[in-house]
C-alpha cells in the first residue's frame, strides 16, 4: 500500500502559499491510489491543495468552478471512507469537506458534518484528526454566538492536546480564549493574549497564529474604542504584501476610513468592491466577515445601489456570528449588520425580528450594547419613542463595557430624539440655554436659580422636595422644615425612584403600572408635617418661591401655553412639588 503521508490541512486555515507542485503532488497520488482507502485520502490531500489555487493562480480557472471541483472531491472521498467503514478516515473525510468546502456556500450545511465528528470521536485513533474534530466544534458553536459552549468545547481542547507534541496545536486554545475575551468585553486581555500567543510561535513554520490574526485582533479593538484611526497605516501595509487575500484587506481599509470620517477613499474602494455583486469578493473562509464589513460600509457612506444587494447576500446567516478563521476573532452578531441594513433598504418589519433575535439570544457584551443602539439608529423614524429607550439602554451598557466614546454616540442618539420631542417632555441644558419640549409648548430661556430648581423639581414628578434641597446655599447646621422629612427611610426612596424612572419611561404604561406609579408618588410625597417658626427657613421658602415663579414667567414669554401647565402643576412652599395631570415626569439632560 502506498503511503499517502499526512494530509495538509493548514493549507486551507492558514496562510502558507499553495504552489503547482502540491497540486501535482496529490493529484500524482490520486492517480496512483490502487485501494479505497488511498484514493479516498488521495481525494481530500487533493481537495485541500485545490483551496487557495484559484487566488494564487496555480490554476487558471475561476474560484467557483474550481469550488465545484473541491466538492466533488470531497463528496466522493466521504462516499469511499463510509464505504470502507474506518472511523478515523471518515473522520478524515468529514474533516476534509469541512476544510475544502469552507466558505457560505456549504456553511448552513456544516451542523450535520460537526455533529457527526463529535459523535464518532471516541472511535478516532489519529491524535491530529481528534483535536481537529474539536477545533470545529469551538468553530460551530462561535459562529452560533453560543460562547458557554465553546468554552466547554476549549476546556475539551485543552485536556485532548495536554500533552501533544504536535507544534501547530500548541498555545491554539489561548485564541480561541482571547476571542472569548473580546466577546466578553475584556479587550485589553484579548490583547494580551495574542501578543503573548503570536511572541510565542513566531518561529513555527505554517503557525496559524499569523501576524494577520493579531492585526484583526487589534482592528476590532480599536473600533470598539472607536480609534480606527490608529490602525490605517497597518492596514494599509497588510493589504499591499497579501495579494490573494486582498478583498479582505481592501474591506478593512475601507471600514477604518469610513469610520474615521474619510469617505471619499472609503467610497472608492467600496464601489470597486461591490461591482457586479460583490464579485471581487470570493466565497471562501473569508466571504462572510468581508461582506459584514462591507454592509457596515454601506450603511456609512449611504451606498442605495448595493445595499439591497447587500441585505439578499447576508440574510440567510442573520442568526450567526461572523467568525475569523477557526475562531481566532469575532466580529459579532450579523443579524446586528443585517437588522441595520433592512432598516436602510429592505423590509422593516423583518428588520426588528432580525434585532430582535440578537437581543433576545445573545448574552450581554460590547456587541449586543452596539446592537441596542444599532436598532435605536434603525427605529428613529418610524419608532422615535422605542428609538429612545434603545439609545437609553445602549448608553448604560456601552459604558458599563467601558467604551465611552459609542456610550457618547448613544447619548447624542437620546438627546436628538429627546429635543424634538420624543419620550415625553425634556429640559435640555446646552451653552447656558435651557431648552424645554412638552406636549403644552416648547420655549428656550437662559440658565438661572430659578430655572435649575425648577427643573429639579420637573424631573420628580409627584415627589414633595424641601426647599432646603432645593437652594444650595441653605445653611445645613439649622432645623430643616419637617415636611419634607418622609416616612419612608433613604433606601425605600431610592427604590421607588427608580420604579418611578422605569415606569415613566414606558411609552404606554399599563393599567396596574399607573395604579403602581400613582401609589409611588403619593409615598414619596407623604411626610411628617409638624410646625416651624424659623425666620432662615420662611425666608427660605419665600426666596425659592419668587426663583421658580420667575423663571415660570420667562418660560411663559416664550410660551404662554406651556407656563400656564407649569403655573397650575407646580406647588411652591415650605415643600415643592410637580404634580401634572399625566403624573410623568421630564427628562432632564445637561451638556
Amino acid at each position: 500500500m502506498m503511503n499517502i503521508g499526512r494530509l495538509p490541512w493548514e493549507i486551507v486555515e492558514t496562510f502558507p502559499s499553495t504552489d503547482a507542485e502540491l497540486l501535482a503532488q496529490w493529484s500524482l497520488r490520486l492517480a496512483l491510489a490502487n485501494d479505497d482507502t488511498e484514493r479516498a485520502r488521495s481525494l481530500i490531500g487533493h481537495g485541500l491543495a485545490l483551496y487557495w489555487a484559484a487566488q494564487e493562480a496555480v490554476v487558471d480557472e475561476p474560484w467557483a468552478l474550481v469550488e465545484q471541483q473541491r466538492s466533488a472531491d470531497l463528496e466522493l472521498a466521504l462516499e469511499l471512507a463510509r464505504g470502507v467503514g474506518d472511523p478515523t478516515l471518515i473522520a478524515e473525510a468529514l474533516l476534509g469537506t469541512l476544510y475544502g468546502t469552507w466558505g457560505p456556500d456549504r456553511h448552513l450545511d456544516r451542523a450535520p458534518l460537526v455533529a457527526e465528528l463529535v459523535q464518532m470521536r471516541p472511535d478516532i485513533d489519529d491524535e491530529e484528526v481528534g483535536l481537529r474534530s474539536i477545533e470545529w466544534e469551538v468553530l460551530q458553536h462561535l459562529d452560533a454566538g453560543d460562547l458557554g459552549a465553546a468554552r466547554r468545547a476549549i476546556d475539551d481542547f485543552t485536556r485532548a492536546a495536554t500533552n501533544t507534541e504536535l507544534i501547530l496545536f500548541k498555545r491554539r486554545e489561548v485564541l480561541w480564549r482571547g476571542c472569548l475575551a473580546m466577546l466578553d468585553g475584556d479587550l485589553d486581555e484579548s490583547l494580551q493574549i495574542n501578543q503573548d500567543a503570536i511572541s510565542s510561535t513566531a518561529d513555527v513554520a505554517g503557525s496559524p497564529f499569523s501576524f494577520q490574526n493579531v492585526a484583526i485582533t487589534l482592528a476590532i479593538e480599536r473600533f470598539l474604542r472607536r480609534q480606527l484611526g490608529d490602525v490605517v497605516d497597518a492596514l494599509r501595509s497588510i493589504r499591499a504584501s497579501s495579494p490573494r487575500v486582498g478583498a479582505n484587506w481592501d474591506t478593512g481599509l475601507a471600514f477604518a476610513l469610513s469610520e474615521i470620517g474619510e469617505l471619499d477613499e472609503a467610497t472608492e474602494l467600496f464601489e470597486r468592491l461591490a461591482a457586479d455583486r460583490f464579485a471581487a469578493v470570493p466565497r471562501d473562509l473569508n466571504w462572510l466577515v468581508t461582506i459584514q464589513l462591507l454592509g457596515l460600509v454601506a450603511l456609512t457612506i449611504d451606498a442605495d445601489e448595493h445595499g439591497p444587494v447587500l441585505v439578499e447576500l447576508l440574510r440567510p446567516f442573520a442568526h450567526l456570528d461572523g467568525t475569523h478563521g477557526s475562531g481566532y476573532a469575532s466580529y459579532g452578531p450579523v443579524g446586528r449588520v443585517v437588522g441595520s441594513l433592512m432598516a436602510r433598504w429592505g423590509d422593516p418589519d423583518e428588520s426588528e425580528r432580525v434585532f430582535d433575535h440578537v437581543l433576545t439570544t445573545r448574552a450581554p457584551g460590547p456587541w449586543t450594547a452596539l446592537t441596542w443602539l444599532d436598532r435605536a439608529s434603525s427605529r428613529r423614524i418610524r419608532r422615535p419613542d422605542d428609538a429612545l429607550a434603545d439609545a437609553h439602554r445602549a448608553e448604560v451598557e456601552l459604558r458599563l463595557c467601558g467604551l465611552d466614546a459609542w456610550a457618547d454616540a448613544a447619548l447624542a442618539v437620546a438627546d436628538e430624539l429627546a429635543a424634538t420631542g420624543h419620550g415625553g417632555a425634556v429640559a435640555i441644558l446646552r451653552d447656558r440655554t435651557w431648552t424645554l419640549r412638552h406636549p403644552a409648548g416648547s420655549a428656550g430661556v437662559p440658565a438661572s436659580v430659578g430655572i435649575e430648581q425648577l427643573t429639579w423639581l420637573l424631573s420628580r414628578a409627584g415627589e414633595a422636595v424641601d426647599v432646603a434641597d432645593l437652594d444650595r446655599t441653605f445653611d445645613s447646621s439649622l432645623e430643616r422644615s419637617a415636611s419634607a422629612e418622609s416616612t419612608l427611610d433613604a433606601a425605600a426612596r431610592s427604590q421607588y425612584r427608580r420604579r418611578l424612572t422605569e415606569i415613566d419611561a414606558r411609552p404606554t404604561p399599563s393599567d396596574a403600572e399607573r395604579f403602581e406609579a400613582d401609589f409611588l408618588r403619593r409615598e414619596l410625597s407623604g411626610g411628617t408635617h409638624v410646625v416651624s417658626n424659623s425666620a432662615e427657613l420662611e425666608r427660605l421658602r419665600v426666596r425659592v418661591t419668587k426663583s421658580i415663579r420667575r423663571a415660570i414667567d420667562h418660560i411663559a414669554t416664550d410660551s404662554p401655553e406651556l407656563g400656564a401647565h407649569l403655573r397650575t402643576s407646580v406647588e411652591t412652599g415650605r415643600t415643592c412639588v410637580y404634580q401634572p395631570p399625566d403624573g410623568r415626569s421630564w427628562s432632564v439632560v445637561c451638556r
